[in-house]
């Protein structure tokens, strides 16, 4: 799922994807090195909550808007997710929710 969203949201013209990375420590660590303006970040992630990630990223990156993906959305406590700011959860299958939710977390 990962490889096709990348690709997917990297033939958009107006969407750069500048890192990919399966890894939770090594996504927090590219975006206080890279500072993007928007992340997608799986929440079913190895070794860290995609949650956990997103709060991180939230501590180096306070306007950093964060789409995070589920295959499960009942399984990920939506007060979690609001209490992030300008994030949203999105279910994983169609990639153009996702690029729909970048959209809209980027313009705020």
């Amino acid at each position: 799922y990962r490889r096709a969203l990348t690709a997917f949201l990297d033939a958009s013209f107006d969407l750069d994807v500048i890192a990919d990375t399966g890894s939770g420590e090594e996504a927090v660590a590219l975006a206080g090195h890279l500072r993007p303006d928007a992340v997608v970040v799986d929440v079913a992630m190895p070794v860290v909550n995609g949650v956990e990630v997103a709060e991180r990223l939230r501590a180096v990156l306070p306007e950093l808007a964060i789409v995070l993906v589920t295959g499960n959305v009942r399984g990920v406590d939506p007060e979690r997710v609001q209490s992030l700011g300008n994030a949203t959860l999105v279910a994983k299958g169609d990639p153009l929710p996702v690029e729909n939710a970048l959209r809209t977390l980027s313009r705020r």
